[in-house]
C-alpha cells in the first residue's frame, strides 16, 4: 500500500515510491502490488466489500472528471463487473491468482483498476 509504514498517513517518500513501481515494472509486479491496494485487511483476498470501499474512493477522486460507461456508471457495479470477470471460482473474494489472471486476460479490466482515464 501506499501507507509503507502503516502509521496512517501516506507521506512524501511512501507516495514516490508507489508512484514508482505503479509507473515502472513488469505487468506482473504492478498488478501484485494492485493486489496489495485492494486486500485492505491483507488476509490474502479481496472481498467485494473491500474492492468497492477502494473504487467509491476512486470514484470519489475522479468521478466527475471521467465518463463512465452504463456498466461502469456507480461503484456498485464497477465492482460487481471486476468480480464477474475475475471470480473464476465463484466464492466471492477475489485471490492474487485470480486477480493477476484477470487483469492479464482482459487488458481493460487492468485500465479499470488503474483508473487511466487516457486508456478508458
Amino acid at each position: 500500500t501506499f501507507d509503507a509504514n502503516g502509521d496512517g498517513t501516506i507521506d512524501f517518500r511512501e507516495f514516490l515510491c508507489a508512484l514508482s513501481v505503479t509507473s515502472r515494472g513488469k505487468l506482473e509486479q504492478k498488478l501484485k502490488w494492485a493486489f496489495t491496494m485492494y486486500d485492505l485487511d491483507k488476509d490474502g483476498y479481496i472481498t467485494r466489500k473491500e474492492m468497492l470501499e477502494i473504487v467509491t474512493a476512486i470514484y470519489k477522486m475522479v468521478g466527475s472528471v471521467m465518463k463512465m460507461p452504463e456498466d461502469e456508471a456507480t461503484p456498485e457495479k464497477r465492482t460487481e463487473k471486476i468480480f464477474r470477470q475475475m471470480d473464476k471460482n465463484m466464492d466471492g473474494k477475489l485471490s492474487l491468482e485470480e486477480f493477476i489472471e484477470g487483469a492479464k486476460s482482459d487488458p481493460s479490466i487492468v485500465r479499470l483498476l488503474q483508473c487511466d482515464p487516457q486508456q478508458i
